[in-house]
């Protein structure tokens, strides 16, 4: 089971598990009720599993033993075939400093991550929703200073009709450590495969680096992303497979006033 950050799970797990796959008959994947169309294009059969035991930080969960976990899992109804190889979390190469593209010893094989672009491999359903611009409002308990202030937002959000007609504002991510902001509409808690056609469609994700920034980079998104210059690199380059366009903001950390965020994204964004 995967047990630590969203944006981990995409880059440092999710395509390994793919590619490992297609070196067995069957795959039976393990995760968050919640993640379970990540896996959707090559698992056989789900067992889910939501570990609560602390905050997940990258590859692990604070208070979680690995473990005590596989124990749990196999003594609560499920059962796992004769022959079954069981693989658990761990640490793939050097995350986030490793490249895409490299690939790793998994017993007898060595796999290199098979990333899809989600919006056209996964998600087959027409959907309604459609949203010119796309919001991730972190608001975690863990590095809570990272987090962006509502007014922000809100100020962000002020500055969409002015200087481009308006537009249509989605805000999504968990219930829990995300927030929405009025005028705009809650997809907070909505399935992966609704975000998967949300993002696919829209001019343009904007956030702090988080999981669900990563995100848009495997559905194809355009997104404005703000951190400390020690993440360039994975948005640029190493966690970015489908070379998706990103605006990448270090000038200010993660605290750019909302008026320099629109400027830049505006200059970006004209012809």
């Amino acid at each position: 089971p995967w047990v630590g950050e969203f944006g981990w799970e995409l880059f440092a797990w999710q395509a390994y598990i793919r590619s490992l796959s297609e070196h067995y008959e069957k795959t039976t994947v393990i995760c968050r009720p919640s993640s379970h169309e990540l896996y959707a294009d090559f698992a056989n059969e789900y067992i889910y599993f939501s570990p609560n035991k602390g905050q997940a930080d990258s590859f692990f969960m604070h208070g979680l033993d690995f473990h005590d976990s596989i124990r749990n899992i196999l003594t609560n109804g499920n059962t796992l075939e004769k022959g079954t190889s069981l693989l658990v979390p761990r640490r793939i190469g050097w995350p986030p400093h490793t490249h895409w593209s490299e690939g790793f010893p998994f017993g007898k094989h060595v796999v290199k991550p098979k990333y899809i672009n989600f919006v056209d491999k996964i998600n087959k359903k027409n959907n309604d929703l459609q949203y010119d611009y796309v919001f991730h409002i972190r608001d975690r308990k863990l590095r809570r200073a990272d987090n962006w202030s509502i007014d922000n937002w809100k100020r962000l959000r002020d500055m969409i009709g002015p200087t481009l007609g308006g537009g249509k504002i989605a805000c999504i991510g968990t219930v829990n450590d995300s927030a929405h902001i009025k005028d705009t509409d809650d997809l907070r808690g909505a399935e992966l495969s609704t975000l998967f056609s949300v993002m696919g469609s829209a001019k343009a994700v904007f956030g702090p680096s988080s999981g669900p920034m990563h995100l848009a980079s495997l559905c194809s998104a355009p997104h404005v992303v703000w951190s400390h210059s020690g993440n360039r690199e994975r948005y640029e380059k190493n966690w970015n497979p489908l070379s998706t366009p990103v605006l990448f903001l270090d000038e200010y950390d993660w605290h750019p006033e909302p008026e320099y965020v629109w400027t830049r994204f505006f200059d970006w964004e004209r012809p």
